[in-house]
């Protein structure tokens, strides 16, 4: 889909929405992108169990940290990426941004500063309820609203979206 003009419209950053899109990156990123070593885990962990059964409790006690590194990773994750969403919106004197999006790219301007990214940059569109989420890298990510979004806005970056 071909998006025409310029579109800019106001949107506020409310905790929903900053919550969610943390919540589905860590699950993807850390999970679902993962499935290997939550598999690696999963057997680590029947190996404590037979290990246990052995007598060998000191190497069960091990193998069942080993199993537990995933969910530490997982949460790690979460920590790191909710504080820095969340310190950054909090700054914002009233969590309020322009933006602009346009067939080159889209821009964010807000009492924070303002910068743009070009549609080449953008290397993802996770399509959410309450936003839309604009990767420039893996873990790179900017978050727009929906609820004052226009329509043709939203149908350009769904058919962006992965």
């Amino acid at each position: 889909m071909e998006l025409h003009g310029s579109h800019t419209f106001t949107v506020r950053f409310d905790d929903e929405v900053v919550r969610d899109a943390v919540r589905v990156f860590v699950i993807e990123r850390t999970m679902r992108e993962q499935k290997l070593k939550w598999a690696a885990a999963g057997l680590v962990v029947v190996a404590g169990v037979v290990l246990l059964f052995q007598g060998n409790f000191t190497l069960a006690l091990l193998a069942f940290v080993v199993a537990c590194f995933p969910a530490l990773f997982s949460a790690v994750v979460w920590r790191a990426h909710s504080a820095n969403a969340f310190r950054r919106y909090n700054r914002m004197t009233d969590r309020r941004a322009e933006i602009t999006i346009d067939a080159e790219g889209f821009g964010i301007n807000s009492d924070l500063g303002d910068g743009r990214l070009n549609w080449p940059n953008v290397t993802e569109i996770w399509e959410r309820p309450l936003s839309f989420m604009l990767f420039s890298g893996s873990s790179a990510f900017n978050i727009v609203p929906r609820r004052t979004m226009p329509q043709e806005v939203q149908a350009f970056l769904s058919a962006k979206a992965i």
